[in-house]
């Protein structure tokens, strides 16, 4: 029997612990997400895993999007202190444009891959449990 997943609930999203190395942000319905909420995330991953990296799979509530500044910030240098890869869930179209637009124009410098469900997502961050230890 596997043990309860840690979840911490903050205010824009809930991060949930899967396992050792994995955890799951969920940012909730109809938000914009913001910087400030970005390093609230960041803070509770560094709390969680006593300031080691995790394999970091994203989800998006309806109607919830990033706003520029927080995209940039969720891809900067600060975010590689905390997250070794991304799994991103896509649910649709629109949002998987916004995803190509983290990835492609703030150019995260660590793995990240979209994907259309989370099994598949979660299996992709097992491959890359190498980063763990780099």
């Amino acid at each position: 029997m596997e043990p309860e997943a840690r979840v911490i609930d903050l205010s824009s999203c809930t991060v949930t612990f899967l396992g050792a190395d994995v955890a799951h942000t969920h940012f909730k319905d109809g938000r914009i997400v913001q910087p400030a909420e970005v390093e609230a995330m960041f803070a509770a991953i560094a709390e969680g895993r006593n300031g080691r990296k995790v394999l970091l799979m994203v989800s998006v509530g309806e109607h919830t999007t990033m706003s520029n500044e927080a995209r940039a910030f969720a891809s900067g240098p600060v975010s590689d202190r905390y997250i070794a890869a991304d799994a991103i869930i896509v649910r649709d179209f629109g949002h998987q444009l916004a995803a190509n637009v983290f990835v492609r124009h703030h150019k995260p410098m660590r793995p990240i891959q979209m994907f259309g469900d989370r099994d598949t997502a979660l299996a992709w961050l097992h491959t890359q449990q190498h980063l763990l230890d780099a």
